[in-house]
């Protein structure tokens, strides 16, 4: 979750947020078998690392994008090769990091969240199929398919309730250090709504992890921290972990504003399983040590190998029922990492970025933290697994022959219909847009205004990058025969006709050009007035149309020229979310005003072209609101939603 920015791909407790800005302002056993990778030697014994060399390379990654400091663990099967830091971990102290050092962990906090859940099965108090609701009936949740598609707690875990992401009231909330997870969760119950049948897509959400965490402490009548700190932290030796704010004495990393000088606040989130954690390198290299050695450390076991195995693999989306395991488990992601295989989580939280990733068929993992939420983190997240993986020889993905009409079947264009935080749909449904095209007999991926990448088939209905070792497309169809491409962590995409996109953009864009051509037009018009033209054009005919779009512009661009922190500006009353409040409720009556004026009848009669630019400018303002009234926009609260 990282209040301002983050590089860190995945899933972030606050990172989606800045990106609401840009889009404001996504089987059989038999496949199964066939998009596993070959498999290969299982290259050196010991992974051989020359750590100043790469110290120094982290230390140039940091002066150039004027990050103080970061936390950096490498490990393989049976040791850690490097728990350390480089650079500061605070600038006006000058105090080097440490591998005491505690940072902010943000999201990856959910893989110690399902760690712990997971411990709660394996004791038999909890069965992740089990409905939330039989549960924990007193969590507020909407679910218009409870009779048929009850949300479970693997579906809270997986992301496949259907949730929102927590709303900006949510993220903003974080001057109580002590509230409880149930009080959390009180906070904004509206947030967890199913948009789709659960079980169904994948869509990132804090809230669900917080949930499951709250049924385990309903069950064992302990804090969820409590019971995660017996059952996970003390087992692996992680006793300076903390889901609470740091004293002094443990070495507390401090976070810094994306300018890299000014100290972040501590945000004390509303709800800590998702992203509240603090931990230092040497105690994740632990966590990732057990990790590689299927749920034991240093003869210690912490869980048994197959729930390892369970936490990595989803199950609840429609590509996992049908029996593909790539994609988002239990608090636990798979991804490619230079050519391998690897599986963990990245997170980002206010004054802190960070990442997590090991492989347990290459023995190797790797954790690196830095304290600023932007810039570097993925150059230094890919340095380092560059260095752990260079000595394996790198696994050959699977390929099946597939006839003309199979390749022809997934061809066509897709849009993303599982948006991150909903509000973000009103703009993100005319970018989110894929094509699969087939050319010479072979498929190619293009989202719009990307790189071309070619598709390889693994099976009739799965597909993995040219140069990668599994498939990580599926094609998919839901209870309605309606066809998806799943995508992991980067969610569902419709199949839409080859003329949809072409139909949104036109319509955008002419309305937007109409809307912008009053405010062009309004120079024009008002100096012809003055200089005693345009006599029979009522001065309603060519104002209120002007104020209409005028007042478009205001309510819904001008807020975010406002903000100066977006979590906090648009989660509490502010200049921006009031100017949003009022000026949509405004921009409504002036168009109401535009209309009447620009189709109504005059005494006199008006120039023809007068008064079919007021009419079409009235109608664009129309058409706009209308669409934004669909989406949530008008009269909105941000402060209460």
């Amino acid at each position: 979750m990282l209040r301002r920015h983050s590089d860190v791909a995945g899933g972030g407790y606050v990172g989606g947020f800045r990106s609401i800005l840009f889009v404001l302002a996504c089987a059989l056993p038999l496949a199964v078998a066939a998009q596993e990778p070959e498999r290969i030697d299982p290259g050196p014994e010991r992974v051989s690392v020359d750590v100043e060399e790469l110290q120094a390379a982290i230390q140039k990654i940091l002066d150039e994008n004027r990050i103080p400091g970061a936390a950096v663990a490498l490990v393989d099967r049976d040791r850690t090769i490097w728990a350390g830091g480089v650079g500061l971990a605070d600038v006006a102290g000058g105090v080097d990091v440490t591998p005491n050092h505690l940072f902010r962990i943000g999201s990856i906090s959910k893989s110690f969240t399902a760690l712990a859940v997971l411990h709660a099965v394996e004791d038999g108090l909890l069965d992740l199929d089990t409905p939330v609701r039989e549960l924990a009936p007193e969590v507020e949740f909407t679910n218009a398919w409870e009779e048929t598609h009850p949300v479970t707690v693997a579906m809270v875990m997986e992301h496949t309730a259907g949730f929102d992401d927590i709303h900006f009231r949510e993220y903003a909330k974080v001057d109580d250090p002590g509230i409880t997870l149930a009080e959390g969760l009180a906070y904004n119950p509206g947030s967890r709504v199913s948009r789709w049948r659960p079980g169904t897509h994948m869509s990132y959400s804090n809230s669900g992890p917080a949930v499951a965490a709250y049924i385990v402490e309903k069950i064992t009548g302990r804090t969820f921290e409590d019971y995660v700190r017996e059952h996970v932290l003390e087992p692996l030796g992680m006793d300076s972990s903390t889901f609470h704010f740091p004293p002094d004495a443990a070495l507390p990393a401090k976070g810094y504003e994306p300018d890299g000088v000014s100290e972040a606040n501590y945000d004390h989130i509303i709800i800590r399983p998702s992203g509240g954690m603090n931990a230092s390198a040497r105690e994740m290299a632990r966590y990732l040590r057990m990790m590689i050695n299927r749920g034991t450390l240093d003869g210690v076991r912490v869980l048994a190998p197959e729930t390892i195995t369970r936490m990595e693999t989803p199950t609840t989306t429609l590509a996992a029922r049908a029996g593909f395991t790539y994609g988002y488990g239990l608090g636990n992601f798979t991804s490619i990492v230079n050519g391998h295989l690897f599986h963990g989580h990245n997170g980002g939280i206010t004054g802190f970025a960070s990442t997590s990733a090991y492989s347990s068929e290459l023995g190797v993992g790797f954790f690196v933290s830095i304290n600023k939420p932007s810039g570097g983190l993925r150059d230094i997240a890919t340095l380092l697994g560059e260095r752990l993986t260079e000595g394996f020889e790198k696994p050959r993905g699977a390929a099946a022959e597939l006839s003309d009409t199979e390749l022809q079947a997934i061809t066509g264009w897709y849009q993303n219909v599982t948006p991150r935080p909903q509000l973000a749909y009103v703009l993100s449904r005319f970018f989110a847009i894929e094509r699969v095209t087939l050319e010479a007999e072979k498929l190619f991926l293009a989202p719009l205004g990307g790189e071309k990448r070619e598709l390889v088939p693994v099976t009739a209905t799965s597909f993995r990058y040219e140069n990668e070792p599994v498939a990580r497309v599926f094609r998919v169809v839901d209870d309605e025969g309606d066809p998806f491409l799943q995508q992991g962590s980067a969610g569902s995409y419709a199949r839409v006709g080859a003329a949809w996109p072409y139909f949104q953009w036109a319509a955008a864009g002419t309305t937007l050009a109409l809307l912008i051509s009053a405010l062009l037009f309004a120079p024009v018009w008002a100096l012809v007035k003055v200089l005693g033209g345009m006599k029979t054009a009522p001065l309603r005919m060519l104002l209120f149309p002007l104020l209409a779009a005028l007042s478009i512009f205001v309510a819904f661009v001008l807020p975010f020229a406002l903000i100066s922190d977006v979590v906090q500006d648009l989660g509490t009353v502010s200049a921006a979310s009031l100017t949003l409040f009022i000026g949509s409720l405004a921009s409504v009556a002036l168009t109401g005003l535009s209309l009447h004026a620009a189709f109504r009848s005059y005494p006199v009669k008006t120039g023809r072209l007068v008064r079919l630019d007021s009419q079409l400018v009235s109608l664009a303002c129309a058409v706009t609101l209308l669409y934004f009234w669909s989406n949530g926009l008008i009269g909105l609260r941000m402060w209460a939603y």
